[in-house]
C-alpha cells in the first residue's frame, strides 16, 4: 500500500471510529463522494473482522447509496458477494437495502434468491434483514417472473408472524407481485 493509500485508510477509519450521528455519517458520505479513492477503503472495511468497523462502513455505504447511488451501481456484484459472506445482521441489512435498489446481475441471482428466501422466512434474522431480503426477492421477480408463486407462498407463510412494519411491507410486495403477474 502506498503512503497516500495508507493515509486515506487511516483518515476513513478515524472518521468512522468517531461517535456516529446521522449528520456525521452524511458528512463522511459526502467526503467519499468527493474523494472516490476512499470508496475502496470503505468496501474493505465492510469485510473487516472487526464488527464495529464492518457495521459503520456498511452504514456509510447505505448513506452513500442514498445520496450518490451511481457511485455504487457498478459495485453491485461485489456487494452481493459481501452480503452472501457476512455474518453480521447489521452489515447484511445495509447491503441488502442497497442491492434492492439495483437490477440484480444474472450471475448471482440464483444464489442471492436462495439466501434472501432463507433470510426472509427465518426468525433468527432481524426484522430489517428479513424485510430488505423480501425487497431483493421482489427485484429478482421483476426479472424472473416464474419465481413469483414461490415468493408469494413464502411471504404468505410468514405474514401472520411478522411485526406491523414487516406485514405492511409484505402486503405492499404482494400487491406489486400481483401487478407483475397480471
Amino acid at each position: 500500500m502506498t503512503g497516500e493509500n495508507e493515509n486515506d485508510l487511516a483518515v476513513l477509519q478515524s472518521l468512522l471510529n468517531q461517535p456516529l450521528s446521522r449528520s456525521h455519517i452524511l458528512m463522511v458520505s459526502d467526503l467519499v463522494a468527493q474523494r472516490p479513492q476512499l470508496l475502496n477503503h470503505a468496501l474493505a472495511l465492510v469485510q473487516s473482522t472487526k464488527k464495529h468497523e464492518a457495521m459503520t462502513a456498511s452504514w456509510l455505504l447505505s448513506h452513500l447509496y442514498d445520496r450518490h447511488p451511481m457511485m455504487l451501481y457498478k459495485l453491485e456484484p461485489q456487494l452481493v458477494e459481501m452480503v452472501l459472506s457476512t455474518t453480521s445482521d447489521s452489515v447484511r441489512r445495509n447491503l441488502l437495502r442497497i442491492i434492492a435498489g439495483y437490477p440484480i446481475a444474472d450471475a448471482k441471482a440464483g444464489i442471492l434468491f436462495d439466501a434472501c428466501l432463507q433470510w426472509m422466512v427465518s426468525e433468527k434474522y432481524a426484522i430489517a434483514v428479513r424485510a430488505n431480503a423480501m425487497m431483493v426477492l421482489f427485484r429478482i421477480c421483476c426479472w424472473v417472473p416464474e419465481l413469483i408463486p414461490e415468493v408469494k407462498q413464502n411471504i404468505l407463510s410468514v405474514l401472520p408472524y411478522g411485526s406491523a412494519g414487516f406485514r405492511s411491507r409484505a402486503n405492499m410486495v404482494l400487491k406489486r407481485l400481483e401487478n407483475i403477474s397480471d
